[in-house]
């Protein structure tokens, strides 16, 4: 197993220290993607994987074969070492939090499909919500520090300090993990955190740095520069093991189906920053290449209306694809996209021929993928222009850009997926049923997936019949009535000097 840069079309060992690219530049972090040998994984399919399913054993266990900090791992003779980390990581948290890296379930959900008109035996639903801190996010949190505590045990090095620029649930994942492992943790947030939030992170012993006038992020990369700091992050922009760690639970997913012989046809997830679509994707990918999978499941991804990032640059790589001739855009289509679009705009009145394109361009993908590729590392390169959000995004809801979204934007096309955008109304009733489905409270976020698939139906991109999955995730955040830490907290605008964290 090795690293790749898709965009410098270079490759580095699993040892590179570097998170992501080492060339990456000021226009965009070029992410690093692992690439494996199919004979690596392929000797434990499916006997030894069905032997550790069957055993109960967590899936950082299960799937460790695809994992490359177990294969870095495993390269310098520390295979069991692996293992017995991973289990103690689990068993910390679960001692923190009453909860460990546990296997979340799949449930056959047929009286829920009922109501969609859908037939039994063709919605799965995983509920992530019943995951330590109720939220996907552990796995991510969980994969980085496998692999920074493999790095340290092949080196010898010291504990790094992490430093994480999140919103406040985000926090707590990380805060939460960071204490498990006992890795010392900076988190970056903005003024408008509540105080149960910075009570909570703080009695976790993370430092908060609040930061004023939208410097947050500013504030995180000087932090990261001056004092060295390892970032702890949810997106492979940042660092690749945060997919890596997050892939777990998808291969839970996918394997439940494999053994109860029924692939998905179609999933839906819902995107923010898009490191939890970019997981899944990954790990739909892979599981394609093992032949696990005999076809992609189309791969559709939801955002609300107020804010769609994802959608609006799904049709910019989907100009460009078209600029460079990969694909022959239909002439109305094309011409929409030179002009001044709106994607919600778009979705509603070029629905039939922006279906056939997408389906036209899964189709054609293995004949043209060298040219599909070469556009999406001239994308990648220029990541910036195509992944930022727009200037009233950011006035109304802060730095919301997807940034893992290329590589959710790349798996939507070659599945024959799109991207989705649902209004407030079909929110709330999806939230609502997966209420009813889960037995407590999600947040509209984390059963976004579940409206997207009311509208794929309504639009009929996904036919009765079709199994379709969706992933819930994020439980309600609970009050607490803990007291703050006041020497753990700094406030700091974006003029003053990032030294004045230090203790």
């Amino acid at each position: 197993m090795r690293l790749y840069c898709p965009v410098c079309d270079k490759e580095y060992p699993l040892e590179t220290e570097s998170p992501y690219c080492p060339e990456s530049t000021d226009k965009g972090l070029h992410p690093l993607i692992k690439q494996e040998e199919r004979g690596e994984l392929e000797r434990v399919f499916p006997t030894i994987l069905t032997k550790r399913w069957n055993d109960g054993k967590i899936s950082f266990s299960v799937f460790r074969e695809f994992s490359a900090s177990y294969q870095l791992a495993a390269a310098h003779g520390k295979a069991s070492w692996w293992v017995e980390k991973a289990v103690a990581l689990s068993d910390a948290c679960e001692q923190l939090t009453g909860r460990g890296l546990v296997r979340t379930p799949v449930i056959q959900a047929d009286e829920l499909a009922e109501t969609l008109d859908l037939p039994p035996a063709t919605l799965f639903v995983k509920n992530e919500s019943q995951q330590m801190m109720g939220s996907h996010k552990i796995r991510h949190f969980a994969g980085e520090i496998m692999h920074l505590e493999t790095l340290r045990e092949i080196t010898g090095t010291e504990k790094k300090t992490l430093a994480c620029f999140c919103n406040g649930t985000t926090a707590v994942c990380a805060a939460s993990v960071a204490k498990a492992a006992e890795y010392p943790l900076y988190v970056f947030l903005s003024e408008k955190v509540p105080d149960e939030i910075l009570a909570l992170l703080t009695n976790l012993d993370a430092n908060v740095v609040v930061a004023e006038n939208g410097s947050a992020e500013k504030l995180y990369n000087d932090a990261l520069k001056k004092f060295e700091w390892a970032p702890f992050s949810l997106y492979a922009r940042d660092i690749w093991s945060a997919t890596e760690g997050a892939e777990t639970f998808q291969y839970e997913f996918l394997f439940h189906q494999y053994l109860e012989n029924a692939p998905l046809d179609a999933e839906i997830v819902q995107v923010g920053g898009g490191g939890f679509a970019n997981a899944v994707a990954a790990a739909n990918a892979l599981f394609k290449r093992l032949s696990i999978l005999r076809v992609l499941p189309r791969f559709y991804a939801c955002q609300p209306e107020e804010s769609y990032p994802l959608s609006q640059s799904y049709f910019k790589v989907l100009r460009e694809l078209g600029r460079h001739s990969v694909i022959t855009l239909p002439p109305e289509l094309a011409m929409l996209l030179e002009g001044d679009f709106d994607a919600k705009d778009l979705m509603e009145t070029n629905l039939g021929q922006i279906k056939m394109t997408a389906s036209l361009l899964s189709d054609m993908y293995p004949k043209v993928k060298e040219g599909f590729d070469a556009v999406f590392a001239f994308i990648g390169a220029n990541r910036n222009d195509y992944f930022t959000p727009t200037a009233q995004e950011l006035k109304d809801f802060g730095n919301d850009a997807a940034y893992d979204g290329l590589e959710v934007v790349k798996n939507m096309m070659i599945s024959g997926g799109l991207p989705i955008i649902a209004d407030n109304a079909e929110l709330e009733k999806a939230n609502a049923a997966a209420t009813d489905l889960t037995g407590s409270p999600l947040p509209l976020t984390g059963s976004a997936g579940l409206a997207g698939l009311k509208i794929l139906l309504k639009k009929k991109l996904v036919m009765p019949g079709e199994r379709c999955g969706v992933i819930l995730t994020g439980a309600v955040y609970r009050p607490n009535n803990l007291s703050m830490v006041p020497d753990k907290v700094f406030v700091l605008t974006d003029k003053d000097d990032i030294s004045k964290i230090r203790k």
